[in-house]
């Protein structure tokens, strides 16, 4: 039987284990205000969406954040569940920037989901990363490629989990 596995770092096992959380509420903050935000924009930057149908889609994506980081039974050891959860950690670095930060400032209005990307996902992600970087879980190198491979794959379910949304619960 493999045995569980746990982070030397206080610091940083703190961080982890905030990671689904801070991921919860920066999509219940989503979750409040994007069918209006979706019915004031232009449609190519984000297709309307119903509240529910965009609730199933977090609500999924928010359980599997948060499987990543307490489900620890498919990591074989310390090292693959770092560089899984420096993906996590990416995506949420990526997500502050594309596209919360960037459709506020090119839209200049409000989009939902960039107060807790700002405020809690920027700063956590950040420490995760330079953190894991500091003390020699990851390079530089690593966290950018887990990075870039969490944002993919974020994107992807992200975009996935909507079109299930809107399946089973039309508009």
């Amino acid at each position: 039987m493999k045995q569980p596995f746990d982070l030397p770092d206080a610091r940083m096992r703190k961080a982890i284990h905030a990671l689904p959380w801070a991921f919860a509420l920066h999509n219940l903050e989503e979750t409040v205000g994007m069918e209006a935000w979706t019915h004031k924009i232009p449609s190519f930057v984000h297709a309307p969406v119903s509240t529910l149908q965009f609730a199933f889609a977090v609500a999924i994506f928010t359980i599997l954040g948060f499987g990543v980081v307490y489900f620890r039974r498919p990591y074989p050891n310390q090292d693959s569940f770092f560089k899984v959860v420096s993906g996590f950690a990416g995506m949420l670095l990526l997500n502050v920037l594309f596209p919360h930060l960037l459709a506020t400032i090119l839209l200049r209005q409000y989009a939902p989901g960039v107060v807790t990307g700002l405020l809690l996902n920027l700063p956590l992600t950040l420490f995760i990363l330079i953190r894991g970087i500091r003390l020699g879980w990851i390079s530089v190198r690593g966290a950018v490629l887990a990075s870039l491979c969490g944002g993919v794959v974020g994107a992807f379910l992200a975009a996935a989990l909507l079109q299930v949304g809107r399946l089973i619960m039309p508009y």
